[in-house]
């Protein structure tokens, strides 16, 4: 796999963009689960898709940055300004294999916060129509299957074996074709899903009762997707563009696909971050609330630095909840959202069910009666 023109330029964009995204991307990590030093709470499985999608993130980095030094041998070696030596097919063999990972850890990255934002906004489902429901697990199953379909399509765009990528399987018309076939694929896989995953939880919040701000901020949060696609809008253009001056027969490049493939993780990944931030901003905005002995949640100071007495039900008098009521929304305990601050929530557990009980601290100020 070696190009004949001269990119070495190339080369030295895709290692700073890989150092630079890199170490912001880092940053943001570390800060986000730092805070959760100063602000313990639950790890959630959302959390752990994160940290998958930031291990896979740093293994693409460390592949395009590792493949520099080779590349700009090879391309020497093609434009005849040093002669070919002896480790030189061992070293187009190595750098295949390593451009056949790098791929592989971008989608891992892509499709691990796209896990991440489905698992976070799963509790926004309670008590809501069952049509929502289903909408989540179709589009589940649609991010399962265009995950799959990236691999399928990728791996045997250079022949019907993976070992075409390093035995010059991906060169001639028709790889060309398979290769372009793959790219537009996954373009379009990525895109669609990341439009899904938008849209759902934007339709749930619509109807959410809260302050128009709030409201604003967790749809600017799903809306910032749209950075996302527009990096993967201008990844496929940067390279079709490269394709249609170049040659036709060889295969991608992979310069420009690293290059825009880093940036694009970098931003889903903070992304991904987001509401762990807005969850520790709540949590610190709201550290002035007390709370009883007795382990409930969030009990608000009156004016005399007592909480104020809310009267418990049992879980067998609960009302039940009307779905269509704020679509079930007001009930949902999702710190990011920060709905605690207009209203307090009870929760007890029972099994594997958690059955909130949402109190108006007005309605229970004015309770003269009211006990626990």
């Amino acid at each position: 796999m070696v190009y004949s023109h001269d990119k070495n330029h190339e080369q030295d964009t895709i290692v700073t963009v890989g150092y630079v995204m890199g170490s912001i991307t880092i940053l943001v990590v570390l800060t986000r689960f730092g805070l959760q030093l100063l602000h313990p709470r639950k790890l959630m499985v959302a959390d752990g898709f994160v940290l998958a999608a930031f291990a896979c993130y740093l293994c693409m980095c460390g592949l395009y940055i590792s493949i520099s030094p080779y590349m700009r041998r090879l391309y020497r070696v093609s434009e005849g300004k040093i002669p070919p030596y002896p480790e030189l097919s061992d070293e187009v063999e190595h750098v295949s294999k390593m451009i056949l990972a790098a791929p592989c850890m971008f989608w891992m990255t892509l499709w691990c916060i796209k896990a991440a934002f489905l698992l976070l906004y799963r509790k926004l489902l309670a008590c809501v129509p069952t049509i929502y429901t289903v909408i989540w697990w179709a589009i589940v199953c649609i991010c399962v299957m265009t995950h799959i379909g990236n691999y399928a399509l990728y791996f045997r765009s250079c022949g019907p074996s993976i070992s075409g990528f390093w035995t010059g399987g991906c060169e001639g018309p028709s790889r060309k074709v398979a290769q372009l076939a793959s790219l537009y694929y996954s373009f379009a896989a990525d895109t669609s899903t990341n439009i899904m995953i938008m849209a759902l939880p934007m339709r749930l919040t619509y109807d959410l009762h809260m302050r128009r701000t709030k409201k604003a901020a967790i749809f600017l949060l799903f809306a910032s997707g749209v950075v996302c696609i527009t990096v993967a809008t201008l990844r496929v253009a940067q390279v079709a563009a490269n394709e249609a001056q170049g040659d036709k027969t060889s295969s991608l490049d992979p310069a420009w696909l690293g290059i825009w493939g880093i940036v694009e993780c970098s931003i889903a990944i903070i992304i991904g971050c987001c509401p762990a931030f807005a969850g520790h901003f709540n949590a610190f905005r709201n550290k002035h609330v007390s709370h009883d002995t007795h382990g409930y949640r969030q009990q608000p100071l009156s004016r005399s630095g007592k909480g104020e007495d809310i009267h418990v039900q049992t879980i067998g008098s609960m009302p039940v909840r009307n779905p269509n009521s704020g679509m079930g929304l007001d009930d949902t305990d999702l710190s990011w959202v920060g709905i605690h601050n207009s209203q307090e929530e009870l929760t007890t557990t029972h099994g594997e069910i958690a059955i909130s009980k949402t109190v108006d601290q007005t309605a229970a100020a004015s309770r003269k009666d009211s006990t626990v």
